[in-house]
């Protein structure tokens, strides 16, 4: 039988899947071990202290797929009549890739390291910011860089920059109710996944599916109510690599109908981003330094008005799957329509906040009338 594309693509999911829920208990215990643990305090939701090594077994689970795979291929690809033609195409293409491959894992490696050592001792943010931009520098090195008709390399290794800093830290600020940033990051994975595979780019789809699947894994442990939780080594791996690989992936090719597909990786990372932008907001708003912690992120903000903690995830994984679909059509619209969908997606976020809004000063002023009363 020859080993196909689709066969490969089932065979990353379901090795990175099975060994995260092989891994992510055994995390857990060195959590403990290692007093890699969150403790509850008001600025947290969680009232018991948890494990947060989480983000070990993704990462393990990620890194022996990808790394394992790469070295297996290799050894077998002598036997040709285990592979398909066009898999066994692609394999004598593999050297050339193994820089940039090698400058992501490196990138997300020193990122993992870093949130790693802040859950167990504690990084000042700047801190944490100056070794961030720092693991973005090997993607310029081997030339991963934003181009998006913008043929700088100065202006275009700056967006890479703010671009791979910002979803690090957008991942990292989502990280903040039971499942909520496995699930979502889990989707947004699969809808990448997809986009590479209808790009013709066969490898990525191989790298999303490992990392979707070491993601999936460990979240049958952090659903509502969590066992453990990824930690900042966790959701700053997470942004990292996805930050990394929107960059490397294609969006726009020739028969494209308009050039704005590029705007894709923005639309369908777009719950992410909006909790990001409108925390930060808060914070400016409320004059709260933007870097401290606080309950007024997106999945807090649907709590305050009514739902519940498993109920408020849930309703973000289906804004990020409607999001996230609507953005797979601008590859096959014209302009206008094109124009039409990117515009739905901005206004839905839009209608979210004002009834966000709207809940928040009603129940302000039954507060203050009760206590008027």
């Amino acid at each position: 039988m020859n080993i196909s594309w689709g066969i490969l693509y089932v065979a990353v999911f379901v090795q990175a899947l099975v060994l995260s829920l092989i891994l992510t208990p055994l995390a857990r215990q060195l959590g403990l071990r290692w007093q890699l643990v969150d403790l509850p305090d008001r600025k947290k939701i969680h009232r018991d202290a948890k494990a947060r090594s989480g983000g070990l077994a993704i990462f393990a689970s990620f890194m022996l797929v990808i790394c394992g795979d790469l070295v297996l291929l290799r050894l077998i690809l002598e036997h040709t009549s285990f592979f398909s033609a066009d898999v066994l195409r692609f394999f004598s293409n593999i050297p050339g890739i193994l820089p940039k491959l090698a400058a992501i894992l490196v990138g997300g490696s020193i990122v993992f390291l870093v949130g790693l050592i802040d859950d167990r001792y504690g990084l000042r943010p700047y801190q944490k910011l100056i070794l961030q931009v720092a693991a973005a520098l090997p993607l310029i090195i081997v030339n991963i860089r934003i181009v998006m008709f913008v043929p700088i390399p100065l202006i275009g290794g700056i967006l890479t920059v703010l671009w791979v800093v910002l979803l690090t830290n957008s991942f990292n600020l989502l990280d903040n109710m039971d499942g909520l940033c496995s699930g979502v990051a889990t989707i947004i994975l699969c809808v990448l996944a997809f986009v590479s595979y209808r790009s013709g780019e066969l490898f990525m789809v191989v790298i999303f599916l490992a990392l979707a699947g070491s993601v999936l894994g460990f979240l049958r442990y952090n659903f509502y109510p969590a066992r453990l939780f990824m930690g900042d080594g966790g959701s700053l791996f997470i942004g990292y690599m996805i930050g990394a690989l929107t960059i490397l992936s294609t969006y726009y090719h020739q028969g494209v109908p308009t050039g704005l597909p590029v705007l894709m990786p923005l639309i369908i990372l777009g719950v992410p981003i909006f909790d990001t932008v409108t925390v930060v907001l808060i914070r400016l708003k409320n004059r709260r330094p933007i870097l401290q912690g606080d309950t007024n992120h997106f999945s807090h903000r649907l709590v305050s008005i009514g739902m519940s903690q498993a109920g408020a995830v849930v309703f973000i994984y289906l804004v990020t799957l409607c999001v996230a679909l609507g953005a797979l059509a601008l590859q096959y619209l014209r302009l206008g329509a094109s124009l039409l969908v990117t515009f739905q997606t901005f206004l839905l976020f839009v209608l979210i906040f004002l009834l966000e809004r709207v809940s928040r000063k009603k129940k302000a002023n039954e507060h203050r009338e009760m206590n008027e009363g």
